[in-house]
């Protein structure tokens, strides 16, 4: 135990991990390794990794953020420690036993409940593969006409592509070729956040308009969206839906756009609640930041590539930019990693739609705000008197920020443009409530139908002199939630690129730490750089760039093994 009182004085661990640690330690003093080995699973677990991987110790690098050094306890080997805690009696080594920890047989240590949702996930995507599997995956212009033909037959299928590369036409040409064959078919359209619903419905109905077929088919095409919560039937804050492996959903096709964003634990959860004959579609970008839970479920199941064959269609080709498009050339190079390229497309000229700027000082930072296009969109919105244009010039640009905190996270610019355009004269800010601020919400309130990651803007009403928040309906139009009823929220001048996704914006200002952090990855610079859909900047320096395009995050998970077994 003193071992073990040591490892966990690290501050990195909190006191969740330790407690954990010191529960399962004192239950088995025959192991000791396992309150270690528990302190650091509950460590990675809030970093959003799976499990524990014992062939990876926490030496070198990884006591950066796994919280302790070879000199204060040496690591055993793998199969040493994978002894050690099987003797403990807390650790699971077969399918069945119930106990607090499991250890699979590539010594990956999990939690129970997490081991159960990779397992069970695992098993029914398989289930759902079978008729794939001696076919190859499609991409391109191939893959569209592929996807048409294999949804017909198969229960699931996976679009993958980048910013404008065409998944929402070919959701659309798949449910026109469904209703087309089938026209009664119950047809469900999710996406994990109201933003991210919001922007599927709008995506879908603007495709519509494009297409010419007959008007009974297109009324027989959903357009409503609801987040996954909703249409799993959400009870309170609950884990448990209304709907699961025992009451399943009665739908016949559930489409879900921005998979990416969908942790472990929800994805398992939807796959549990369909019916064994219905068909599940998931749309998204694998290169995109990986939910803010624990997982990387999107990308683990496109690691597993040709298992899954044609059930994964991956689309490349950009037709939101054009040839010439700078964030089109910035997402692809940001993509593959290639950092001189990167950094030329910023730097070089060529393109004038990006382009990478120094990091303001502290001092500086006020000043430098003033002239940028995402903040002349906000100026723009808070001059409107009317609440629809004002979300509308709101919406046309965002600064997105890689943390909260720090001289470049969203605090501290949150509170530097307040200040700005209250000595302009644009607000009047009176503690968090003021009329014409902007905010997101944080958290989802079932009874005001509002949602995670859903933008508003308050008004004055002239009736009642009462300040409430406008949001923008499925359907365009607006709708009022008094603002004192509001679930937790904040201001939204800027906002971090997690919470960005699922969102588009015509300007976007990236704000990069000023120094090296773990948050700097190749994903989180990708994500934030393809919410543009005209103009990137990116305040940092290059160095840092590089870095982000050097680093990936890679999530411990045994989720695209067992796919791919």
């Amino acid at each position: 135990m003193n071992d073990l009182q040591q490892f966990l004085a690290d501050d990195r661990f909190t006191m969740l991990d330790r407690s954990l640690a010191r529960h399962l330690a004192a239950q088995a003093p025959a192991s000791l390794w396992i309150g270690h080995a528990a302190a650091l699973l509950s460590s990675l677990l809030r970093r959003g990794h799976l499990c524990l991987e014992l062939a990876q110790p926490p030496t070198g690098d990884s006591t950066k953020t796994l919280g302790a050094t070879p000199a204060q306890v040496p690591w055993p080997s793998a199969s040493s420690c994978r002894e050690d805690l099987l003797r403990s009696g807390l650790v699971a080594e077969h399918p069945g036993e119930f106990k607090p920890l499991v250890l699979d047989a590539n010594d990956r240590l999990y939690l129970h409940r997490y081991h159960e949702y990779e397992r069970d996930l695992a098993e029914r995507i398989t289930e759902r593969l079978e008729a794939a599997k001696k076919f190859s995956p499609v991409q391109d212009d191939a893959a569209v006409e592929a996807a048409i033909e294999a949804v017909r037959t198969r229960r699931f299928m996976v679009i993958a592509g980048g910013p404008g590369t065409g998944k929402t036409t070919t959701v659309v040409r798949l449910l026109i070729a469904l209703l087309t064959e089938k026209p009664e078919l119950r047809i469900s359209l999710a996406a994990p956040t109201g933003k991210a619903a919001h922007r599927m419905q709008q995506s879908i109905t603007a495709q519509l308009a494009k297409l010419p077929i007959e008007d009974s088919l297109r009324d027989r095409i959903p357009r409503v969206a609801s987040t996954l919560h909703r249409l799993l039937g959400a009870r309170g804050d609950s884990a448990f839906f209304r709907h699961d492996a025992a009451r399943p959903l009665a739908s016949d096709v559930v489409i879900v756009d921005e998979s990416s964003m969908v942790d472990l634990p929800l994805m398992a959860k939807l796959f549990a609640a369909l019916r064994a004959e219905a068909r599940v579609i998931l749309i998204g970008d694998p290169d995109q930041l990986a939910s803010v839970e624990v997982g990387s479920v999107l990308a683990d199941i496109t690691a597993a590539g040709t298992r899954l064959g044609p059930a994964l269609v991956t689309l490349r080709k950009p037709w939101r930019f054009s040839a010439d498009s700078g964030i089109g050339a910035l997402c692809a190079a940001i993509r593959a990693g290639d950092t001189d390229r990167t950094l030329d497309v910023l730097q070089g000229g060529e393109f004038p739609d990006v382009r990478l700027e120094s990091l303001p000082s502290a001092d500086g930072l006020g000043k430098a705000l003033q002239a940028t296009p995402v903040t002349s969109a906000y100026r723009s919105a808070l001059r409107c008197d009317d609440p629809a244009d004002s979300l509308s010039a709101f919406e046309s640009g965002r600064i997105l920020c890689a943390t909260h905190g720090g001289p470049a996270g969203t605090l501290r610019i949150n509170e530097t443009l307040r200040d700005m355009f209250a000595t302009e004269g644009l607000i009047e800010p009176r503690g968090a409530f003021y009329h014409r601020a902007p905010l997101v919400v944080l958290r989802n309130d079932y009874a005001l139908q509002v949602f995670n990651g859903d933008s508003a803007v308050l008004t004055c009403a002239v009736e009642d002199e009462r300040l409430y928040a406008c949001f923008r309906a499925p359907g365009g139009e607006l709708r009022r939630v008094l603002a004192a009823r509001l679930p937790e929220h904040a201001p939204l001048y800027a906002m971090t690129v997690h919470r960005s996704q699922g969102s588009e914006f015509d300007h976007v200002l990236v704000v990069l730490p000023p120094h090296e952090s773990p948050l700097l990855t190749r994903e989180l610079l990708y994500t934030a750089v393809s919410r543009a859909r005209k103009s990137v900047t990116i305040w940092a320096d290059p160095a840092l760039v590089r870095y982000a395009c050097l680093h990936r995050v890679r999530r411990a998970s045994g989720l695209t093994e067992r796919l791919s077994l």
